[in-house]
């Protein structure tokens, strides 16, 4: 049902010729606050966009350093290099493969200005630990909680937690706009600067036309085409009223996976807390023997992956590190099943009598 309305509201855009950034891009923004009460929602093209708005309003720049994770998207890292700032990987939790606060701790220099904390999978990081670091050590913390829309850390939405938090609406994500993002923020100066900088730092609201059929502005920061468009925010409309229902098939296919995998050998299931709950955009498991996993799964037609490779092993960032001991363990095992609303219990079935069988 999501696809004919996606279809209507796209060519109610068309119809209108504002597909650019616009009401439905408004209500998009006004829609995520309501859901989720966050403060304020700036709506980008893409989540690394929001990322790169967060760093330069945070004042991330040159000589400076990130700490994060390499156990993610290449797309959480390459806004600090857009920064010309310097990201330092710390290690993960193996149970998790979110980034270790303990660890953490370990990388802070005198030029350290921010550390990005990664909800791996939908799974939130450890917040309230990583706050603490941050405020204690006078960081910025940076939530990249891409994956992780509904997710929830002691009792509260991913959304409303940091002064910043990143979401992704990704092709692939619970809810899509085809492409596109949002930064959330707490507090209004920096909502403020966001709406103005994703949009060549030109301030619409508040700009006056002038008799030359222009407007009088000044331009004071420096700014990015990082606007969301109306056509893109009518897809995303389409699909948050679905995003409940979403969430509720993925924590079933979980539930099946997390029962019925639990017994088997070879298998390491995830740790997952009680004072969080995850988007479940992923289910990752730790596999021995994964070639053969791998092999066997595909044999039977089942798809899997290891989704992200760790970044470290990428040139531009700096080549391969040796003082990542966990998650050098967790190169070697992790594997992600599928996991989506569209799979029937059939599917799943299937899935879990597959790997039951053996490898």
């Amino acid at each position: 049902n999501v696809y004919p309305e996606a279809s209507r509201l796209v060519q109610q855009v068309l119809r209108s010729r504002w597909i650019g950034q616009g009401g439905q891009v408004n209500e998009f923004e006004t829609h995520l606050k309501n859901i989720f009460n966050i403060p304020h929602v700036v709506a980008v093209n893409c989540g690394s966009s929001a990322l790169r708005l967060a760093l330069a309003i945070a004042g991330i720049g040159p000589g400076d350093e990130v700490i994060t994770t390499a156990q993610c998207c290449t797309a959480t890292n390459h806004p600090i290099l857009e920064q010309f700032a310097q990201p330092v990987f710390a290690d993960i939790q193996y149970p998790t493969g979110n980034i270790d606060p303990a660890d953490v701790v370990k990388r802070i220099t005198p030029k350290t200005k921010a550390i990005i904390g990664v909800d791996l999978g939908g799974y939130p990081c450890d917040v309230e630990e990583l706050q603490a670091i941050a405020q204690k050590n006078n960081l910025v913390f940076i939530q990249d909680a891409s994956d992780s829309l509904g997710a929830k850390y002691k009792n509260k939405f991913i959304g409303t937690l940091t002064r910043f938090t990143v979401f992704s609406f990704g092709a692939v994500l619970q809810v899509t706009t085809a492409e596109g993002g949002a930064l959330c923020c707490l507090n209004d100066d920096d909502a403020q600067k966001a709406l103005r900088r994703r949009w060549y730092a030109i301030d619409r609201k508040h700009r006056k036309p002038d008799n030359k059929g222009y407007y009088d502005f000044d331009i004071t920061e420096v700014g990015y085409g990082y606007h969301l468009s109306n056509i893109s925010a009518a897809i995303g409309l389409a699909h948050l009223p679905h995003l409940s229902q979403i969430l509720s098939r993925r924590a079933q296919i979980f539930n099946l996976y997390m029962d019925n995998l639990k017994p088997v050998a070879g298998i390491q299931l995830f740790e997952y807390r009680s004072d969080r709950v995850s988007a479940h955009q992923l289910f990752t498991i730790h596999v021995k023997g994964r070639d053969a996993f791998c092999r066997m799964m595909r044999d039977k037609g089942i798809e899997v992956s290891i989704v992200h490779a760790r970044n470290d092993q990428y040139a531009i960032f700096g080549g391969r590190r040796k003082d990542l001991p966990e998650l050098d363990r967790y190169e070697k095992t992790n594997i992600s099943l599928p996991i989506h609303n569209k799979l029937t219990d059939e599917d799943v079935s299937y899935i879990i009598k597959s790997i039951k069988n053996g490898w």
